[in-house]
């Protein structure tokens, strides 16, 4: 995986190429935002399960693709 600035830093672009960098980072975080939204959900209920039961809570469980 590319670092952020081997993948959002520009030198020198033209202003076609800084909307097209600006689209790929707007995609990316709201992948992030939706990748929080459903998975970190999901963890937090299965935590607030293992709270109430008192058993130990394995998130790579739940977690998996």
């Amino acid at each position: 995986m590319a670092s952020f600035e081997e993948e959002f830093y520009l030198e020198n672009p033209t202003c076609w190429q800084v909307l097209q960098r600006d689209m790929r980072l707007l995609w990316l975080l709201a992948r992030y935002a939706v990748l929080w939204l459903t998975r970190g959900v999901i963890v937090r209920k299965a935590y607030r399960r293992a709270q109430l039961s008192g058993e130990p809570l394995e998130i790579e469980a739940i977690i998996e693709d």
